[in-house]
């Protein structure tokens, strides 16, 4: 988020020198990330520097575990939670978890480019991620894929706010002007979305875990050019092309896309799962966005003005609606007789 949560500094400190025996002498808020459930800070402290993740609301501990076991397990591109004092991986303070990280020291991959050896390594990891083989109670705590189902709620209950968007001040009148607009655009998308889950349900492909959330702005170059993945929250067991769908179809030149799969293991794509997970991104847009203008009482004008910036975004030239078309075009392509 791009300001800061309405809780003391002060708390915060003293919630961690307690919990992680901590020597802190810095502590600044970071305005970055777009989970508008979640504030980043960058702690300095005699032990070290440290990444700390504030979330408004407890995190499912299945997610956090996960990195904690892929960590263990030999995945050193993993950033997992550190323990407490008391070993949790989590603290409660008020409405707010705490969940502290280690600091890695280099640039988000957003915007920046990677090498072909970088993104050989990112295929390679990820492939690394598919073939884990989790521990029975682990796997049974994670949530599965449910198809053509998580965001039809969401969406609902936007739409029913979309009468009262007036009362809740110009930006989200604004917004549901936009809303109203792209009314056919949205309902196309959805159905869409229903309809592809429908078939994969009849037929699922295999659930691995999979990190759900691997755009490049969760990949961490170090300064020794090492990758790092980052936000391991939205950890689902789901088909490959969950995170696939990030690589394919998402602005990557071919050198790129080929390195890529050359160090994943030359995958073949299930084109019909790839647009599903297209279409599925597309509504957690549609669904995050309103979510924030209607539902987030906590957001300032300049979260909210950001929000109305990402929504108007979606409907652009090739951005994640156009590319959940192309991939429908060939998913459609793919299955013909």
């Amino acid at each position: 988020m791009l300001e800061p949560p309405d809780l003391a500094e002060a708390q915060l400190q003293t919630a961690l020198e307690k919990q992680y025996s901590l020597d802190i002498h810095a502590l600044r808020f970071l305005p970055i990330g777009s989970d508008h459930r979640a504030w980043a800070f960058r702690v300095d402290c005699r032990q070290g520097g440290y990444f700390l993740k504030l979330r408004r609301g407890e995190p499912r501990p299945a997610t956090l575990s996960l990195a904690r076991a892929l960590r263990q397990a030999g995945m050193r591109e993993v950033v997992a939670p550190i323990p407490t004092r008391h070993g949790r991986l989590c603290v409660r303070l008020g409405e707010y978890h705490i969940i502290l990280y280690p600091f890695i020291a280099g640039r988000s991959a957003w915007g920046m480019p990677l090498s072909a050896a970088q993104w050989h390594g990112l295929g390679g990891s990820l492939h690394s991620l598919h073939r884990q083989r989790l521990p029975a109670d682990l796997r049974a705590c994670l949530p599965r894929e449910r198809y053509g189902q998580r965001w039809i709620a969401a969406l609902q209950a936007i739409e029913a706010s979309l009468a009262y968007a007036t009362q809740r001040g110009p930006l989200a009148a604004a917004f549901a002007a936009h809303w109203r607009a792209q009314a056919q655009v949205i309902a196309a998308c959805r159905a869409r979305y229903v309809q592809l889950g429908a078939e994969l349900a009849k037929k699922p492909p295999p659930a691995l875990p999979c990190h759900a959330d691997i755009h490049s702005a969760n990949i961490i170059i170090d300064d020794q050019g090492a990758l790092h993945i980052v936000d391991w929250d939205e950890v689902l067991l789901a088909p490959k092309e969950r995170d696939l769908m990030f690589f394919v179809e998402n602005g990557l030149v071919a050198a790129e896309q080929e390195a890529f799969f050359a160090g994943y293991g030359l995958a073949q794509v299930d084109w019909l799962a790839l647009a599903y997970y297209k279409y599925d991104w597309v509504l957690q847009e549609f669904a995050d966005f309103g979510e924030r203008i209607f539902h987030s009482e906590q957001l300032g004008a300049q979260d909210l003005q950001a929000s109305l910036d990402g929504f108007l975004q979606l409907f652009r030239q090739d951005d994640v609606i156009a590319r959940a078309r192309r991939a429908d075009a060939r998913a459609r392509r793919w299955s013909a007789p």
